[in-house]
């Protein structure tokens, strides 16, 4: 397989977990199901030789600490396991009682219904795509892990839509609109793989990383707490626009002829985001005569942030950050405004040559596992991470009528049985065609 491009030589060495029900006939047939889930999934790995690929050292390369794509022998990992939960008991719910609740967090143990944990321990193998599918009364649960260093929102969306029209085709439908995929999808990774010369890429420029004097053995502590938990808010169109509304410029404290003209939708929703995980982590009465400062990284995706532009499928993992720190006192007291403006400001600076400067920053470090987003030492605690998976449209794609057509929800499960320390932080998707909205 190809190598790294340098984004995914830094990009997190951990598993995204997505829970997808899937309605099914009453009296539907597992082994019937779970055929076409392989079967389709067989055919997609032939388009996407990455889904059947595990991430292995790679030693050819200078750099310490770099991984590559190796594909996994025939029967070495069985990428989809399937668990009949059927019986009585076996699992808390019918599907038509997780569908008469809107399909609660708090019923997707992730114990019980992912292949995997977020973070790998010593000895696991790092397969890209792990699946377990979960047979309960009326529907199937699957349980999705994806491997973060090689894949992002774009890429794995792709990776569904292949993925579900093969399982069409395995039932025999007729795709009247193929899935095309580009060449440049493919190849212009070509471009991520060297700096191109015309930037600095000084550390200094981006404050959102932290390098590190050493080489860490693992990700930070905290992240690697189970005391996450899966949480879904709804926005409602009429809430988002008087939200933006009161985040608008003209409504700061002390309004600057520098300030941004406008903030986004998304700069308000992150700025009470933020401000509200703070509020309920570091209560200000909680803070005694301290004033730390919340440093809050906002996942941006590289593919928009390049020159010459690639194209907007590339696939691979284009997660970079930008930064944003204010003290904790001042974000619990300022108006919104003032916040939703420091984080456009941040945002802005992440212009067309901002991919290429943080390719020149990798090139010279000593280990590429000493570079850490600098929000990631305290999450949970003083800092905050935001992530966006809108391009991830799942709710859009069909898997034929076996599998009943279209997923009924999208979930991040619970990872703990005891209660959560606050939020972690923040992931986007979509709302479904009920208005929900995921958020964690």
């Amino acid at each position: 397989m190809e190598g790294p491009t340098h984004i995914e030589r830094i990009s997190p060495k951990g598993w995204l977990r997505y829970v997808f029900p899937f309605q099914l006939a009453e009296d539907y047939d597992i082994d019937h199901v779970s055929r076409v889930f392989r079967a389709g999934f067989d055919a997609a790995k032939q388009r996407f030789p990455a889904m059947g690929c595990e991430a292995v050292p790679a030693p050819e390369i200078k750099q310490p600490g770099v991984l590559k794509l190796q594909k996994i022998p025939e029967g070495d990992i069985e990428p989809i396991t399937v668990k009949d939960m059927r019986a009585n008991g076996a699992f808390p719910m019918t599907f038509a009682e997780l569908k008469s609740k809107n399909f609660p967090v708090s019923a997707f143990t992730a114990a019980k219904i992912c292949p995997r944990s977020v973070w790998p321990v010593s000895g696991d193998r790092l397969a890209l795509s792990l699946v377990q599918l979960n047979f309960i009364q009326g529907g199937v649960i699957m349980g999705w892990n994806l491997f973060h260093q090689f894949g992002d929102s774009v890429t794995y969306y792709t990776w569904s839509q292949v993925w579900a029209e093969e399982c069409r085709r395995a039932q025999g439908e007729e795709i009247l609109d193929p899935i095309h995929l580009p060449a440049e999808i493919f190849a212009h990774r070509a471009q991520l793989k060297k700096a191109s010369g015309r930037n600095a890429g000084r550390v200094e420029d981006h404050p959102e990383y932290l390098v590190l004097p050493f080489t860490p053995e693992g990700a930070p502590p905290k992240m690697l707490s189970n005391t996450h938990r899966g949480q879904v808010f709804h926005f409602s169109r009429e809430a988002l626009d008087a939200l933006k509304a009161e985040a608008a410029p003209s409504n700061a404290t002390s309004p600057s002829p520098t300030d941004p003209k406008y903030i986004s939708t998304n700069d308000a929703l992150s700025a009470l985001l933020w401000r509200t995980v703070m509020a309920v982590q570091n209560p200000v009465e909680s803070l005694g005569d301290a004033d730390p400062v919340s440093a809050f990284a906002l996942a941006v995706d590289g593919r928009s942030r390049t020159n010459p532009p690639v194209h907007p499928q590339t696939q691979g993992c284009f997660l970079e950050f930008v930064g944003v720190e204010l003290p904790i006192r001042k974000i619990l007291s300022d108006k919104l405004a003032d916040i939703a403006i420091t984080i456009r400001k941040s945002i802005a600076r992440a212009d067309k040559e901002w991919t290429d400067d943080v390719i020149t920053l990798i090139e010279s470090l000593e280990d590429v596992n000493r570079i850490v987003p600098k929000a990631f030492t305290d999450v949970p605690g003083y800092n905050c991470v935001q992530t966006s998976w809108v391009e991830f449209r799942i709710y859009d794609v069909n898997w034929g009528k076996a599998l009943g057509e279209k997923v009924q929800a999208v979930r991040s499960p619970d990872v703990a049985d005891r209660k959560p320390t606050a939020f972690a932080g923040i992931v986007k998707v979509d709302a479904d065609s009920r208005g929900h909205v995921a958020r964690w």
